[in-house]
């Protein structure tokens, strides 16, 4: 065989090689519920190549209000959501085909931005709130704050305007007179004259926001796919917060924030108090979860957080040693 053939043939194999392994991935289709700073280390991952790295071929969606991801994913349109933990939860306890695999964010962070003239509960009462969507991470936040500001919900109008970035605008256009926002929106905010009544990170101590959920027959018949997903986000995560300069200009550029020091200061304080090593979903966060939910979901009041969840990939991974492989 000459050098031209020989050539030729290695070219191919090379070819049918790179063919072989784009058809190895596993389509997975994964949404999220919050354009925010908590899906940055996702976004991150996959403008890293981790997903594919870990034999992924991964569509991510974004879908406005955790109650209504909640539902994407019951209904089979999306495989994984990132998902808030109250409208997971109270799904399941109502029967939905649903199980915690994961956590991102075990705390609430989410402020009560408001108006400078704002300044003490009683200057609250009838102003208008923007949440997300009633269900929803925002809706529940909101019940802590006015609650820990001696208020009732009935006390001030709450609005379900959608993302943040709708709250924000219609903020920052004078339409609302408080929101529920999160770093960096709501450094954004604070830069621009407004402040922060009421801090839930605080105030709500262990109360989870941010899960990876999924069907327990998804989960059954495509284990592989959800192994490797959280694979991905775990190496994410670290990868994000080992390279501080790559991940702040990342979450800046999905998140389209303003220059200036809201991006690292919202990437110090959640790499530091939020985002995981090993992103666990929280066995002690869904316990206070159910208690809050018992008012109106019934049988959150014999279920045992454990029911809803499933630790077996993370407790493999584990066993495995890749958590303790991903530090540096």
């Amino acid at each position: 065989m000459n050098t031209r053939h020989i050539a030729i043939s290695l070219f191919a194999l090379l070819v049918s090689q790179a063919s072989s392994y784009a058809q190895a991935l596993i389509p997975l289709r994964v949404g999220y519920d919050g354009f925010s700073i908590t899906t940055a280390p996702m976004d991150f991952a996959q403008k890293q190549g981790l997903f594919k790295k870990h034999g992924l071929d991964i569509t991510i969606t974004y879908v406005d209000g955790g109650p209504t991801l909640t539902q994407a994913v019951v209904g089979g349109s999306v495989d994984i959501g990132q998902n808030g933990y109250t409208s997971a939860a109270a799904a399941a306890l109502q029967g939905a085909d649903l199980v915690f695999i994961g956590g991102i964010s075990n705390k609430l962070p989410f402020q009560l931005v408001v108006k400078n003239e704002i300044k003490t509960p009683a200057d609250l009462k009838g102003k208008r709130i923007a949440i997300s969507r009633f269900g929803s991470s925002t809706d529940t936040a909101v019940t802590f704050a006015v609650t820990y500001l001696g208020l009732k919900r009935s006390d001030v109008n709450i609005l379900q305007l959608g993302g943040e970035t709708t709250r924000t605008a219609a903020m920052m256009s004078g339409q609302l007179d408080g929101s529920m926002e999160q770093y960096p929106r709501t450094a954004e905010l604070m830069d621009e004259g407004y402040h922060v009544l009421a801090d839930c990170t605080e105030i709500a101590g262990d109360y989870p926001n941010t899960s990876y959920v999924t069907t327990k027959t998804f989960l059954k018949k495509n284990p592989e796919a959800a192994k490797r997903f959280m694979m991905a986000i775990s190496e994410g995560i670290a990868v994000y917060k080992q390279n501080p300069e790559a991940a702040i200009k990342s979450t800046s550029d999905f998140l389209k924030l303003k220059p200036g020091h809201a991006a690292k200061d919202t990437y110090d304080y959640f790499t530091k108090e939020i985002f995981p090593d090993v992103p666990a979903p929280s066995i002690k966060g869904i316990a206070i979860v159910l208690d809050e939910l018992k008012a109106t979901v019934p049988a959150a009041a014999t279920a045992k957080p454990e029911s809803l969840v499933d630790m077996s990939i993370l407790d493999g991974l584990q066993k495995d040693g890749f958590f303790a492989s991903l530090k540096k």
